[in-house]
């Protein structure tokens, strides 16, 4: 799934497009959060290349790379880790994960996961960050919800096409159930949220928790 990415400016968040694809589009995205004394990243993208991405990207907000103190992966696969390597060997930061996904990428990197998540935590950045375990596209998953600028960072828990939001596909997931009970649980949680981040499709500017709600509304007649 291509994304086509809107270039509209988000506060505190920079998108950044890695896995390069058809007329520089991104196939998938990794997020940097842009915190009074420390930026966090969200997932590393695919590979080695990504990682040079992700670091031009850091230089692109004015930043120093010695500022990132924090990558948060939202799940194992690799599409998310690939970057997580030569980022490691590059620059000092700590790792955070869910306990049921980072075996899987300690494995993948060869680094330790310094910060063990369980889902509950709230992290004390951009106002608050709270981890939300949204497990289903993997065991571990997690989503991340900044309650001031009412956006979640939403993984592949969700995936869009065209802003049209759908639950991690089926083939994608280790347990396609719980994968829908998670976004489930998203909509009942009544998040008040303007942005839906996604991993993978279109990111939602305005009016998410409309787009959310209509996740598992019924065919149109």
């Amino acid at each position: 799934m291509v994304s086509i990415l809107k270039d509209i400016p988000i506060d505190g968040i920079k998108i950044v497009p890695c896995r390069v694809a058809i007329n520089n589009k991104g196939v998938v995205k990794s997020f940097l959060l842009d915190a009074a004394d420390r930026l966090i990243l969200v997932d590393t993208g695919a590979s080695d290349a990504d990682a040079d991405i992700i670091m031009d990207a850091v230089k692109d907000m004015g930043r120093e790379h010695a500022d990132l103190k924090l990558c948060v992966i939202t799940h194992r696969h690799g599409d998310h880790t690939g970057g997580l390597k030569k980022l490691k060997k590059t620059l000092k930061f700590q790792v955070m994960a869910h306990e049921l996904d980072m075996p899987a990428i300690h494995k993948s990197c060869g680094y330790e996961v310094e910060h063990v998540v369980k889902g509950g935590e709230r992290l004390p950045d951009c106002g608050g960050i709270d981890v939300l375990h949204t497990p289903g596209h993997t065991a571990g998953h997690i989503s991340l919800h900044l309650p001031r600028i009412k956006t979640l960072i939403a993984g592949d828990a969700i995936v869009s096409a065209g802003e049209h939001l759908v639950v991690s596909p089926t083939y994608l997931c280790s347990d396609p159930d719980a994968a829908s009970e998670s976004v489930k649980r998203l909509i009942a949680m009544n998040l008040n949220l303007d942005r839906i981040l996604v991993g993978h499709g279109d990111d939602v500017y305005e009016g998410a928790n409309n787009n959310l709600g209509r996740i598992f509304a019924g065919p149109r007649e």
